[in-house]
C-alpha cells in the first residue's frame, strides 16, 4: 500500500506465485462524497482490499463506487463480495465493456475450459463472480472524454486494444494517469500489455497516441505500479516501435 497523493492510494494487492509475490495495483480515490475503488483484484482478494483501505486511513464503509477499467478476471474478481459488503455500490465502466459485465456476452479471456481447469477454491470463486454479471450491473456507463467528479476532475480515456472498452483515467490536477492495463512496467520501462492477453496489439498501441497530448508526470500501471520517469519519451518509444 502506498500513498500517491493525500487522496489517492495504490492498494497493491498481492498473490504468491511460487515463492514470489505478484502485485496488482488497484487504487483508491478519496473524495468528499466517498471512496472510489478502481479495479477489484482477483477472486479471493476481498479481505486484502478491506485491509488496505483501512491501512490507507479510510473506513471501508465509505466505499461508494467501483470503477472498472475493463473486464479481465484480475480486475473484477471480488465483485460478488463487494456487492454484498456495500449493497448500494455503484459500478462504473465504459459502454464497450457493459455487455460483458452484464452477462450479455461471455468474458473474452475467461472461457469455460479455463474456469474448469482452475483449482477448486479459485474455480468456485470465479464461477460465483461470473454469476454476478447480470443486467443492470453497470450503474454508470462511461464515455470517452467524460469528466468525472473525482479528484477535482478526472478524464475518461477510451484506450481499447487490450479489451474493446478498456479505459484509462487522467487526473490533470495531479498530472497522473491511471493506466489500467493500457500500459505496464517491464524491466523499469513503460510497455504495452502482453500480446497473449491482448486481442488487438495494433489498436492498443494506437490508443496511446492520445496520451502524448497530455501533461503526465506519473503513470500508475495495474501491473508494475508507479512509473515516474520520462513518460512522454516512454510513450513515444512504444508508438514508434
Amino acid at each position: 500500500m502506498m500513498k500517491i497523493t493525500a487522496n489517492i492510494t495504490d492498494l497493491e494487492l498481492t498473490v504468491m506465485q511460487g515463492e514470489t509475490p505478484n502485485a496488482y495495483h488497484a487504487s483508491l480515490l478519496a473524495d468528499e462524497d466517498g471512496l472510489t475503488l478502481i479495479d477489484a483484484g482477483l477472486p479471493g482478494m476481498f479481505g486484502q482490499i478491506e485491509e488496505k483501505i483501512r491501512a490507507a486511513g479510510c473506513s471501508p464503509d465509505g466505499v461508494k463506487r467501483l470503477l472498472l477499467t475493463h473486464q479481465d478476471l484480475d480486475h473484477i474478481g471480488t465483485l460478488p463480495q463487494l456487492l454484498e459488503r456495500f449493497p448500494g455500490l455503484e459500478v462504473w465502466a465504459h459502454q464497450g465493456e457493459q455487455p460483458y459485465l452484464e452477462g450479455e456476452k461471455p468474458l473474452i479471456k475467461v472461457p469455460r475450459e479455463r474456469v474448469r481447469s482452475m483449482p477448486e477454491g479459485m474455480r468456485a470463486l470465479t464461477e460465483r463472480m461470473i454469476e454476478s454479471l447480470v443486467p443492470g450491473r453497470v450503474t454508470h456507463v462511461l464515455e470517452h472524454g467524460e469528466e468525472l467528479p473525482l479528484q477535482g476532475g478526472t478524464i475518461v480515456l477510451h484506450t481499447p486494444g487490450h479489451t474493446p472498452g478498456h479505459i484509462s483515467l487522467y487526473i490533470p490536477r495531479e498530472k497522473l494517469l491511471i493506466a489500467g492495463d493500457a500500459l505496464r512496467i517491464d524491466d523499469g520501462v513503460l510497455a504495452l500489455p502482453p500480446e497473449n492477453f491482448t486481442p488487438d496489439m495494433a489498436q492498443a498501441s494506437r490508443s496511446l497516441e492520445q496520451l502524448l497530448e497530455l501533461d503526465i508526470d506519473r503513470v500508475l500501471c495495474y501491473h508494475g505500479g508507479l512509473f515516474e520517469g520520462d513518460v512522454r519519451a516512454g510513450l513515444q518509444q512504444i508508438i514508434n516501435r
